[in-house]
């Protein structure tokens, strides 16, 4: 049998309850006497089952982050362990867990909602992406459970979220083509579901309705797989024989997919097709040619988001809260014209 709390308080010469409150940090307890027990739970290499502990006084201390799609498959886009690093952080300084948790299925939405809000095994949840018609957050307002999204939500009113302003993003990166002398631009990547995505394509579709230019449906490409391979969707695009000059795609690595196949047509980026993405990941600045790209800051995105989930937790007064996290377009080579091969 192992070291117990009444060990630990019969060496000590206290009570188990001065020793219960040792451990939980009470501010009555003289420096002295906390002194003398933690001297004796490091001489018998006590550690107290934190878990019991926390849900005994109903805060674990541990935050839910769910992340859709297979983490396996998620974790190899840079996007998300940045958003989670900056989450981390924050995280770290208010001395709280993180527990992730990926959904990919309307049963694992269920089953996730079960183990961590009705399980009691979070104290609050950060989701990381919206979509319409969400369930996962239309659950959690019914169970009225602390939480915050990174991405804006389509009920935005009832709920705490982080996001960059992703219409006002797409419409700089698509005036950026437009002053580069471009009128026919593809948009690879584009949903029917995805809020982020969405929204960019109103900002495309908005820049391009103000500068007086038409938006030809068919040099929009609708991204069904959350996988989506821009190599597939430029030979798709270019099946269509639609003229273009420029194309943006949601993702830079989609955007390095479509400038793979774009050279097997004997094509030159930028040349022929100027291309850009979103998201800024490091491969960015070292492509050929280095890829424009929008950063969202996802680190960023990651600590504000934590910190909403915080001032929720702690704070007597609730509120909804939002916050906008800057996007900063990078120009590089790929749409400049004159400096490709």
């Amino acid at each position: 049998m192992g070291i117990t709390i009444g060990d630990i308080a019969k060496k000590a010469n206290v009570s188990k309850a001065t020793v219960s409150r040792v451990i939980s940090d009470h501010p009555k307890i003289s420096a002295k006497t906390k002194e003398r027990v933690l001297k004796v739970m490091d001489e018998f290499d006590y550690h107290p089952n934190m878990i019991a502990r926390s849900l005994a006084h109903r805060s674990t201390k541990i935050i839910g982050v769910v992340i859709p799609g297979i983490s396996e498959k998620s974790f190899k886009h840079p996007f998300f362990p940045e958003m989670l690093r900056g989450a981390a952080s924050v995280a770290q300084k208010n001395h709280y867990n993180i527990l992730m948790s990926a959904v990919s299925t309307a049963e694992m939405e269920t089953q996730v909602i079960n183990e961590l809000a009705k399980g009691g095994i979070v104290e609050g949840i950060i989701l990381m992406g919206a979509t319409v018609h969400d369930k996962f957050i239309s659950e959690l307002l019914k169970l009225k459970f602390p939480f915050v999204v990174v991405g804006r939500p389509e009920n935005q009113d009832s709920v705490s979220w982080v996001d960059n302003d992703n219409v006002q993003a797409a419409y700089e990166l698509t005036k950026h083509f437009i002053e580069q002398g471009h009128s026919r631009i593809a948009f690879l990547g584009a949903s029917s579901i995805d809020i982020v995505v969405i929204d960019r394509l109103e900002g495309y579709k908005k820049a391009m309705r103000e500068h007086g230019l038409p938006i030809n449906e068919k040099l929009i490409i609708e991204d069904k797989n959350i996988d989506g391979d821009g190599y597939a969707f430029m030979k798709a695009l270019m099946k269509r024989q639609e003229p273009m000059t420029g194309l943006i795609a949601m993702d830079d690595f989609m955007a390095f997919g479509a400038i793979k196949y774009i050279n097997e047509c004997g094509l030159s980026v930028p040349d022929d097709i100027a291309v850009a993405g979103f998201n800024n990941v490091l491969l960015s600045n070292y492509s050929t040619p280095p890829l424009t790209s929008v950063e969202v800051n996802p680190f960023h995105l990651g600590t504000r988001a934590f910190e909403l989930l915080i001032a929720n937790l702690t704070s007597s007064y609730k509120s909804i809260d939002r916050a906008i996290i800057p996007a900063d377009l990078v120009v590089r080579q790929s749409t400049l014209r004159g400096t490709g091969k």
